[in-house]
């Protein structure tokens, strides 16, 4: 038999995606903005990143999970989607610069710009503009790109819109490189574009800035301006097909002071409480599927006892979520100190 069968490219290709890479990498104890977050002024909830999952990583303790195979591909067809926008954005001639740096000292947050576009105005100066590309499936892409037209089985209709953590990264760096920082080279917003995974061409981009209630103006005004406070600054989302809207939960003053806050806590040795929730109890998968955000597949699922919804970083994409918790859903007390453990 030709050892050519014996050759089993895609379990090669497994390995050498999720192999550990020499020397490992040593971070410094900052944020990013991928982990900000907010309290949703609406419910009280916190939405967003983790701070116990940035406690440990910042005091670095080892990671208890590592990316799966699914979870690696899906990064490299990520990174292969955006290097395709890049390489059209180039020969369109409206590609600026990719990999731009960032640190705040006040809020210990650190990060880098992966795309940023220009355009040219109607005065002929140039204006410059974030660009990040997500991919997404399932739940995601109702979610994000198609929304839902009316209520269905119970669920209230919707309009897409963009993932909490993805907007909020989009509010960090817009408001970073703001002309009150750097006159000379501001992004006037955000360029959030959706492809799902299954179907890239039926994509959604969404248009973000950052805008103030003493700004807005007829209905924009009208409908949002009571929930906005003063003199802070909101995303304007604008997606084809829909009405412009403002995401009055949270502005970016918000999500500044909480990392700033969280700077202080993790300087004075508190330890933050577990953000999320690795099974949720009964009374919160009612109400989480009646409010639309618990997908009717996964309530089904709960009900015949395949399955205990949670927060999704707890249960598939956090690094520590075996360190946190417990198999069966109970916190691990001896996570809350600084120490190694051995699951």
């Amino acid at each position: 038999m030709s050892e050519f069968l014996s050759v089993d490219l895609l379990e090669i290709i497994k390995n050498e995606l999720l192999r550990p890479r020499r020397p490992t990498a040593v971070r410094l104890p900052t944020f990013y903005p991928s982990s900000a977050s907010a309290i949703d002024s609406s419910t009280g909830d916190v939405i967003g990143g983790c701070r116990r999952a940035d406690w440990y990583r910042v005091n670095r303790v080892s990671k208890s999970n590592s990316r799966d195979f699914y979870l690696a591909m899906i990064h490299e067809l990520g990174n292969a989607v955006e290097s395709t926008v890049v390489k059209a954005m180039m020969k369109a001639g409206i590609f600026e610069s990719t990999n731009v740096k960032l640190y705040d000292p006040r809020t210990n947050l650190s990060g880098e710009l992966d795309v940023v576009g220009r355009y040219r105005k109607k005065d002929s100066s140039i204006g410059y503009y974030g660009v990040e590309v997500k991919s997404v499936y399932g739940m995601g892409v109702t979610m994000s790109i198609t929304g839902r037209q009316r209520a269905w089985r119970g669920q209230p209709a919707f309009r897409p819109k963009p993932k909490d953590n993805n907007l909020m990264q989009s509010m960090v760096y817009t408001d970073f490189f703001s002309p009150e920082r750097d006159p000379e080279f501001s992004l006037e917003g955000f360029k959030l574009i959706y492809l799902p995974r299954d179907k890239p061409i039926d994509g959604r981009h969404y248009d973000i800035m950052l805008v103030t209630r003493e700004a807005l103006t007829g209905s924009l005004l009208s409908r949002h301006g009571p929930s906005m406070s003063p003199g802070e600054h909101y995303a304007l989302i604008s997606t084809k097909g829909y009405p412009d809207y403002v995401e009055t939960r949270f502005s970016i003053e918000d999500i500044k002071n909480r990392f700033a806050a969280q700077k202080e806590m993790f300087a004075s040795g508190v330890v933050p409480e577990r953000t999320f929730k690795k099974f949720y109890s009964a009374s919160e998968v009612e109400t989480r599927y009646s409010n639309g955000s618990l997908s009717k597949t996964a309530y089904e699922k709960y009900h015949s006892g395949k399955d205990r919804p949670g927060h999704f970083l707890c249960q598939r994409y956090c690094d520590y979520r075996d360190h946190c918790y417990k198999r069966n859903g109970d916190p691990r007390p001896e996570a809350d100190q600084l120490v190694q453990i051995t699951t």
